[in-house]
C-alpha cells in the first residue's frame, strides 16, 4: 500500500548516476541528516571526519547559469576531480530534495478510513493498514471467551473488508481523507479509551 519515499529517492539517485559505486551512494545517504536548507537553491552540509571532510561546513548551490550543482569542496585541493565525479555533498542535497518532495507528495495522497467493532477469536485482517485495540476498558479472562475489538482501517480502496481467520466478518465503506489526516486519526484512535 505505502511506498517508501526514502527508497524511491535513493533509486532515483542511482538512476541519475548509474556508474557510481555503492560506497558513493552510502556516503550520500549518511550525509542526508547533515543537510540544511537555507533558502531555495542554497544548502549547508555538515562535514564529517569519518568521510574525510576537512571543513565543518560545505555550501552547496545550484547555478542557473552553469546549469549544475556546485559545492565549496570544488574550490579546494582535488576540487576538479570532486567536481568531475560529483561529490557526495551534492549527492546528499539531491537526495534530500527528492526525499522532501516525495514526503510532501505522500502527505497529499488521499486514502480511505473506516472504523468499526468486531468479534473474533482468531486472526483479524483487512485490505489496508489495520489498527486494533480491545473494545473493553479492562482485559480480563471474560474478554478471551468473547473477544471484541475496535478497529480502524486505512486503505487505498473505498470498500474495506475485515476478515477473522480468513472469513469475511465486516464490510465498511471508507471515508476519503488526505493521508496526513489518516495518520492523525490513527493517533487519536490509540489515545481514545
Amino acid at each position: 500500500m505505502r511506498r517508501d519515499p526514502l527508497r524511491d529517492a535513493i533509486e532515483k539517485l542511482k538512476q541519475d548516476f548509474p556508474g557510481k559505486s555503492r560506497s558513493w551512494i552510502k556516503r550520500a545517504i549518511m550525509r542526508l541528516g547533515d543537510v540544511r536548507e537555507l533558502k531555495f537553491g542554497l544548502y549547508l552540509v555538515e562535514g564529517r571526519r569519518e568521510l574525510c571532510d576537512w571543513k565543518p561546513l560545505y555550501q552547496v548551490w545550484y547555478s542557473e547559469r552553469g546549469g549544475r550543482w556546485y559545492c565549496t569542496c570544488y574550490f579546494s585541493t582535488f576540487g576538479f576531480a570532486r567536481q568531475r565525479d560529483v561529490c557526495t555533498h551534492v549527492a546528499a542535497v539531491m537526495l534530500y530534495r527528492r526525499y522532501k518532495k516525495a514526503l510532501e507528495k505522500a502527505e497529499r495522497k488521499r486514502v480511505y478510513v473506516a472504523e468499526g467493532e468486531v468479534e473474533c477469536k482468531g486472526r483479524i485482517e483487512a485490505n489496508g493498514e489495520l489498527h486494533i485495540k480491545p473494545a473493553v476498558d479492562r482485559v480480563d479472562l471474560t474478554f478471551f471467551a468473547n473477544p471484541k475489538y475496535k478497529i480502524l482501517v486505512v486503505s487505498e480502496m473505498r470498500r474495506i473488508v475485515v476478515r477473522c481467520s480468513g472469513y469475511e466478518i465486516l464490510e465498511l465503506e471508507g471515508e476519503e481523507v488526505p493521508l496526513a489526516t489518516a495518520k492523525f486519526l490513527v493517533e487519536r484512535f490509540y489515545e481514545r479509551g
